[in-house]
């Protein structure tokens, strides 16, 4: 029996302002032609199918085009969900795609037999934990005053608790049988990029280790984290990774999918299979001349799709001159045969001045709500329009804020008084 593990399509995502749903396309295209070819018995998404709870037409589209074209291929489907998915549209045609052979669950129910699948191909007898994104109410209860450690604690426990109740139950009702767990979570030590979203962890620091899973998976089929690699010391316990990069952070990824060969009862083989390049990303930093001079020179690789490139600029001291060098860039490559995604201005002087505001003997009360809000920014590189809509929308929120405060601060001045 073979078997490919995938996740993190991400389907609707956009980079900055450009929509990748050609990228998806070109994507599932080639995964539907690898699945016939390379005669898959079983394709494993181990979560974050959709990209946001409320997917637009376009992603929908991609994906019931995409299972259409598995259904005279006859192969077998099982799709969990993500943080990022919606649970309840993952989840309401799962009934008629069961006669599909696709199998969907899209949260937790707490029941064993929702989540575990049996597949048979011949001779080959498996199991499947389909386990989706634990949330937070699947795993804990908040209780006030709760240290740091008692959250870590209970997390872990949660989603051992769970997995443990899945093994539990596959031992019990079909001995003997090798057994597969999908999951979507942050095991610790995973390698990750600048485009997940922290689950279950606690301040930062992951809640669960790959030795936590309980005895008895042959493999855990995971997602969530979009760089490929192995966790711990089992070779069993992997991330697919994310098949296409879905931030610049990601541009130099080793995207793929792995496929399981087993026999005999046994995992016998992971092979990882490389997921063709589709489009470039780059990244262009210097100064206005040594990004301009990079921008005239650079190399367009031969891919399906055009280059994005991500610049930034940095310039020791702000001036006007430089803002319009740095608008007229923007100008200049709107017709390029590459795209620009985004571009950033960053004055080092800045930066110190600001810095300075903040020496160990600042006091607060010396700062303006401007000055404070500034600095976020700065930390964030926002600069151009992009800072000037922020720091116009601050502005306003504060009025308002400050507004509807005011009669409630003087009846308590006025309380406090009487």
């Amino acid at each position: 029996m073979k078997i490919l593990h995938t996740a993190d399509w991400h389907l609707g995502k956009r980079l900055y302002k450009h929509d990748l749903r050609d990228d998806h396309e070109l994507f599932l295209n080639w995964l539907a032609t690898l699945i016939d070819e390379r005669d898959i018995d079983v394709l494993l998404i181990s979560g974050d199918v959709f990209d946001t709870t409320n997917p637009n037409d376009g992603s929908m589209s991609l994906y019931y085009k995409f299972l259409t074209r598995m259904l005279p291929l006859g192969r077998r489907l099982i799709i969990t969900g993500g943080n990022h998915d919606s649970a309840s549209k993952l989840n309401a045609p799962r009934e008629l795609l069961r006669h599909l052979n696709i199998h969907v669950v899209g949260c937790t129910t707490h029941d064993c037999a929702e989540e575990v699948v049996r597949l048979a191909t011949g001779s080959t007898d498996l199991l499947i934990a389909a386990v989706p994104y634990l949330r937070d109410a699947d795993l804990r209860q908040s209780i006030s005053g709760q240290t740091f450690d008692e959250r870590i604690e209970a997390v872990r426990t949660g989603i051992r608790n769970h997995y443990e109740r899945i093994i539990d139950y596959c031992c019990q009702a079909y001995k003997d049988v090798p057994k597969l767990a999908m999951g979507h979570l942050y095991v610790n030590g995973a390698t990750t990029s600048e485009s997940e979203r922290e689950i279950h962890s606690v301040g930062g620091q992951a809640a669960f280790s790959s030795e936590q899973f309980p005895a008895g998976f042959d493999y855990v089929a995971l997602g969530h984290i979009h760089v490929p690699q192995t966790i711990g010391a089992n070779q069993a316990v992997r991330y697919s990774g994310s098949p296409i990069p879905l931030s610049f952070g990601e541009r130099d990824n080793r995207h793929q999918l792995l496929e399981l060969t087993i026999d005999n009862g046994a995992v016998v083989r992971v092979e990882s299979v490389p997921v063709p390049r589709f489009r470039t990303l780059r990244h262009v930093g210097g100064s206005m001349d040594e990004v301009r001079d990079t921008l005239e020179n650079l190399n367009l690789p031969e891919d399906t799709l055009p280059m994005l490139v991500d610049v930034l600029v940095e310039e020791e001291n702000e001036s006007l001159s430089v803002r319009k060098h740095f608008e007229q860039l923007q100008r200049d490559y709107a017709q390029a045969a590459f795209q620009i995604a985004k571009t950033r201005l960053v004055f080092r002087n800045k930066l110190k001045g600001l810095d300075s505001l903040y020496v160990a003997d600042t006091i607060l009360q010396d700062l303006t709500y401007l000055d404070v809000f500034g600095r976020r920014l700065d930390a964030s590189l926002v600069e151009g329009d992009d800072r000037l809509t922020l720091v116009d929308t601050y502005k306003k929120l504060y009025k308002m804020v400050t507004e509807q405060a005011a009669p409630l601060l003087h009846e308590n001045s006025t309380n406090t008084l009487s």
